[in-house]
């Protein structure tokens, strides 16, 4: 796990060390224990090095193999080396070191772009042929790794961060995008299924994508997606949920692999529970998880946590979450996270300092679940389309039930619910919501703290097969190109930010294929969600927490900060002239603090709203004031 960054001149004018140093100087919280670079000519790679396996000098990059002319920096791991490596072995080929980075290089040295499919894991990398002059920019089938690049003119540029392009400014034509911040304002997971990113000139490389690079031309190719590895899958349930549980288990197998001591972080949810049950009882886990509590508040989950904690007999370590810690961190949280979101990323930027206070620095977490098997209540609206409601009434009974158990505060569900719920999930529901979807910059509500009409970006929808049911289609979509993405690159940077490398159980591309193979009742169904996964559990994981049918999202109580602790913070932002983004009304905004923040009289959804905005402005004014920008 690392942090890379490089430049390719297609004009041929020379790349200078310096800017390769600034570069990977500016994510040096990627990679504090080893750095180095290549340049030659108008070619320039950049490393910062996490050591995690094989952490030796054998192991440093950039790193080339033999005399092949090609030299590779890489961020990330694959967790197959082992069995890679001896295949390679056998058709030849040595290795002086015990890294995965360099059976990677060997492996794309034979088989090129080819290599790739075999590769269990999550990277993204460069790779430089010298006698092809050719660079190669590849990421990992789900975006777990993320990786950016910058066209301008004849300079192609690439890092793992917004940083490295910022180190370089006065080089590289860059600055915040003003389209982009406003496609990140109403809609961040529109932003992140897109190729575009809140800088000018910088592109994010997607999920699943390749690029290549030479004097002549850059390429973009799509190299995976999930749809074309749908499998056959068993009959029966019983065999259905052996191969999950076969599949999952040898997922945390792998992922176990590492020189440096490993953790969980456990929320006291089924996912992140899921994780910990099986290391414990494959007994090849850690005995430290770490767990985020909010005591006396809603969100708080301790009480679970603390249910597998005894169950599986971990090693507990518990951050207590107090307001001032927040106003302490939240302009550091803001500039590492770098991007505009729903929500607050500080609950796990605490959960990985920590780890990283107590030695441990990869943790196991339980990302990807929700998004495949269907574990937000927003699902269910899917799931209701599919059911044909009119034939099928103790169905219909069973998802509002089961929808109605996922909510967060219950005590909100009023006799009009179900009312709601079969108006919103209609078709008729679904053509509003179609034609909102076409222009949310239009849309007042989105907008309401828009200064002007901008237009935004779009993104393309996968194309899946028509067979497909609705809830199988929203499934895709989250995970592959909108909600999932957002969320891995917000736990990569918070985890970095820490130096702490993240990995993901669920994120196993035999087990995703797997788990998109099957029907919708493995999903949800018998009244619950992410079904099959819970039977897999069954005799594992404590059925307090297996059969949990609550859901509570991974957030701070930040909007119950807001009309308190946090307004100098707030007051700071509206009115000083430091803080400005010329598509944002300021003046809406101190209008919104004054008549209903500072009083409490707003909804939750207002206040992620209004809290978007705010991040915009302090996320901008840091970086300018971390690179110096008048």
């Amino acid at each position: 796990m690392c942090g890379i960054a490089g430049i390719y001149n297609r004009s041929l004018e020379p790349v200078r060390e310096n800017t390769i140093e600034r570069m990977t100087d500016a994510i040096a919280h990627r990679g504090p224990d080893d750095e180095g670079m290549y340049v030659k000519g108008h070619v320039g790679l950049g490393h910062r090095r996490l050591s995690i396996i094989d952490v030796t000098p054998s192991g440093h990059q950039p790193m080339t193999y033999g005399d092949s002319g090609c030299w590779m920096v890489y961020n990330g791991e694959v967790y197959n080396y082992i069995e890679l490596r001896e295949e390679l072995r056998k058709l030849g080929y040595n290795f002086i070191s015990e890294s995965d980075t360099e059976v990677i290089l060997a492996a794309y040295i034979h088989w090129g772009i080819d290599a790739f499919e075999k590769f269990n894991g999550m990277w993204a990398l460069a790779i430089y042929d010298s006698r092809r002059d050719e660079l190669l920019l590849h990421r990992d089938r789900y975006g777990i790794k993320p990786l950016y690049y910058y066209v301008y003119n004849n300079t192609i540029a690439f890092a793992s961060e917004y940083k490295s392009f910022f180190a370089v400014r006065d080089e590289l034509k860059i600055d915040f995008d003003q389209r982009g911040l406003a496609t990140a304002l109403l809609n961040p997971f529109e932003l992140e299924a897109s190729d575009k990113s809140l800088l000018t000139n910088v592109y994010n490389l997607l999920p699943g994508t390749y690029l290549k690079v030479s004097r002549e031309k850059v390429e973009k190719h799509t190299w995976w997606r999930t749809v074309d590895h749908i499998e056959s899958v068993p009959k029966s349930r019983t065999d259905q949920v052996n191969r999950f549980r076969e599949l999952f288990e040898d997922s945390c197998r792998l992922r176990m692999r590492s020189d440096v001591p490993v953790g969980t972080s456990l929320s006291g949810g089924l996912d992140s529970s899921a994780v910990v049950a099986t290391l414990a009882k494959l007994k090849i886990g850690t005995n430290k998880t770490f767990i985020h509590t909010f005591k006396g508040n809603p969100l708080d989950e301790s009480y679970y946590a603390d249910i597998v904690v005894q169950s599986t007999s971990t090693s507990a370590h518990y951050i207590e979450v107090e307001k001032e810690d927040l106003i302490q961190f939240i302009d550091t949280i803001l500039y590492y996270s770098e991007s505009i979101n729903n929500g607050m990323v500080d609950s796990p930027y605490r959960i990985y300092k920590m780890q990283r206070q107590n030695g441990v620095i990869v943790s196991l977490d339980g990302h990807g679940a929700d998004e495949m098997l269907g574990g937000y209540e927003f699902y269910m609206g899917e799931y209701y389309r599919d059911i044909n409601p009119l034939f099928h009434p103790g169905r219909l009974k069973e998802c509002l039930s089961t929808y109605k158990s996922l909510i967060e505060h219950p005590q909100f569900i009023d006799k009009f619910q179900t009312m709601r719920f079969i108006l919103q999930y209609s078709r008729l529901g679904s053509l509003l919501k179609m034609l909102v979807r076409r222009n949310p910059s239009k849309n007042p509500f989105m907008r309401k703290f828009f200064s002007k009409e901008i237009e935004t970006y779009t993104a393309p929808r996968p194309d899946l097969p028509a067979g497909w049911s609705h809830l199988l289609k929203r499934l895709y979509t989250d995970f592959h190109h909108t909600v999932l993405p957002r969320i891995l690159k917000n736990f990569d940077l918070m985890s970095m930010a820490n130096s702490v490398e993240v990995r993901m159980p669920f994120m196993d591309y035999r087990l995703v294929s797997y788990v998109f193979s099957l029907d919708n009742s493995a999903k949800i169904g018998d009244g619950y969600t992410k079904n099959i996964l819970r039977q897999s559990m069954e005799g594992v994981l404590d059925d307090r927490v297996r059969l949990r049918k609550s859901k509570i999202g991974f957030n701070s109580p930040m909007l119950d900060w807001f009309h308190s602790d946090m307004q100098p913070w707030i007051e700071d932002i509206l009115y000083s002239s430091s803080y400005e983004i010329d598509i944002i009304d300021k003046k809406k905004l101190r209008n919104f603090n004054e008549t209903r923040v500072k009083t409490g009289q707003f909804s939750w959804s207002d206040g992620y709203e209004f809290w978007k905005y705010l991040s915009a402005l302090k996320l901008t004014r840091c970086f300018k004031d971390r690179f110096a920008i008048v």
